[in-house]
């Protein structure tokens, strides 16, 4: 029996070309396993390769070197066979645009061997039906990211779910919308993600893979260790009229950087956060104000073992 969904072991892959005879290598070394039916979240800074290991998984890409299995098949010997049990959706999927997004569904679920039905389930929860006879040219990016996820979701019977950053160019709204849908849908599947949204990530996954640039494994947590282990959880941007002391800056809020003309200030939870934005939006002193959640990429880049002694 196949207690593992995925078993990589010193996987590397390197990209050629004519100008660098070495070529440059996007994974130097990862090794990890998943077990079946768990939840990963793959997570870095830029040049960590997150998505070359998610196409090389999802045998789009040969590795160098190493060995992989996934669910028990070897990557580049059984690659026919695992693609046939594994569903990937990427944020760089193209489809006909010419064509109305039925026709693109049809299309796809006759290259996949798969059925439209569950695309046209979630799309209804998407609320999107009443447009399924438009072309897809005229589509929003948040229209295009839904139709990507519906074609991935074609493979209902498909054991793995590779999803990179499917959930670029949606709104609060609509994001949310997916992450329940996904919710309900990945019961059975193991589900590896791309992503850096915190939201996402805390609501979808146990575990977090964090790679480091070069394609080296930094380490793997438990999602609760992770929020846990967080120096804060939003980052809130405003941009004052004026040049401000340090002093009069902190009266707002003692933890923040300074970067160029923008002040960054640094919560540990929600209600820190909302009571910032309230003395930002009361005061005279910014032209502008933006509260996001934390990015788990800059976290993975700058906080991976501080503290907000960092700041200021």
């Amino acid at each position: 029996m196949v207690v593992n969904a995925i078993e990589c072991q010193h996987l590397t892959k390197t990209f050629k070309n004519p100008q660098n005879r070495d070529g440059l290598t996007v994974l130097g070394d990862i090794t990890f396993h998943v077990k079946k039916g768990s939840t990963l979240a793959i997570t870095g800074g830029n040049g960590s390769g997150k998505t070359t290991l998610l196409k090389v998984l999802a045998t789009l890409f040969l590795p160098d070197g190493g060995n992989c299995k996934i669910l028990g098949l070897d990557l580049v010997k059984q690659a026919s066979e695992i693609r046939e049990r594994i569903s990937f959706v990427s944020a760089g999927l193209d489809f006909q645009r010419k064509l109305t997004l039925r026709e693109n569904l049809e299309f796809f679920a006759k290259v996949q061997g798969s059925s439209v039905e569950p695309a046209f389930r979630f799309l209804n929860e998407m609320n999107m039906m009443h447009i399924i006879d438009q072309r897809t040219e005229t589509f929003s990016e948040g229209q295009k990211a839904i139709t990507r996820l519906a074609i991935g979701l074609m493979k209902e019977k498909s054991e793995i779910l590779l999803l990179d950053e499917v959930t670029l160019g949606l709104d609060v709204t609509r994001k949310e919308e997916v992450i329940d849908y996904l919710t309900k849908s990945i019961r059975n599947k193991t589900l590896l993600i791309v992503d850096h949204d915190s939201d996402v990530i805390e609501r979808l996954c146990e575990q977090v893979l964090i790679l480091k640039p070069g394609g080296f494994v930094d380490t793997i947590v438990s999602v609760d260790q992770l929020m846990k282990s967080l120096p804060y959880s939003h980052e809130i941007t405003a941009i004052p009229k004026r040049y401000l002391q340090d002093r009069d800056i902190k009266e707002i809020w003692p933890h923040f950087v300074r970067s160029g003309g923008i002040i960054k200030f640094y919560p540990e939870n929600k209600r820190q956060a909302e009571r910032i934005t309230n003395r930002l939006l009361k005061t005279d002193l910014m032209s502008s104000v933006q509260a996001r959640k934390i990015d788990l990429n800059d976290y993975a880049i700058r906080y991976s073992q501080s503290s907000l002694t960092e700041l200021i």
